[in-house]
């Protein structure tokens, strides 16, 4: 699999750039409980979804995406340094994440569960080269459990139901996944 020149450009290394973490926080006080709720919810275990919820997860994620573009939107046309913040800040999973929940028609806890469970399963993926997103990592620099999760396959950590229905609607997953991850991990 061949990355473009921009994503090794853009490469995002030995950091493992985590949905909520690309856009920094305000403060360092407010740094500590975005970074603890962020590292705890990738730590969980897989949750099962269904294929209806996989769909639903399509069309969350795409929504947040349609959201960072708006605010990335209002951002370039702010005129005032309060007007750029509330627009970044826009861009954040926090705020990003209750649309997304609505447009998959799934109540936020379920809609955040789902998503952090694949975005798990993706991001290693991607990380593993399985699937064509920005993310890379060195794995000689990685952490010990950073290379267990390496080595292992993320689908088969899931139900068993929860994998089939993966693996019959992974390309249109992957992909929104990939649109996602892609814009907000890469600013694309």
């Amino acid at each position: 699999m061949s990355r473009s020149p921009l994503a090794r450009a853009l490469r995002v290394g030995a950091l493992l750039v985590l949905p909520g973490l690309a856009a920094a926080p305000t403060s360092a006080a407010s740094a500590a409980p975005a970074a603890a709720t962020t590292l705890a919810g990738a730590a969980q275990a897989p949750v099962a979804f269904t294929a209806a919820e996989l769909a639903a997860y399509e069309r969350g994620i795409a929504r947040e995406a349609a959201l960072v573009q708006e605010a990335r939107a209002r951002g370039r046309a702010a005129r005032t340094p309060a007007e750029r913040s509330a627009a970044a800040q826009a861009e954040w999973d926090a705020a990003t994440i209750p649309g997304g929940a609505q447009a998959a028609g799934l109540s936020v806890a379920r809609y955040r569960q789902v998503r952090a469970t694949l975005h798990r399963v993706l991001s290693t993926l991607d990380f593993q080269g399985k699937i064509d997103g920005p993310q890379e990592i060195d794995p000689s620099a990685a952490s010990p459990e950073m290379k267990r999760r390496l080595a292992a396959d993320p689908i088969a950590e899931l139900a068993p139901a929860s994998a089939a229905a993966l693996r019959a609607r992974m390309d249109g997953v992957a992909r929104a996944y990939i649109a996602y991850m892609t814009l907000v991990a890469v600013n694309g």
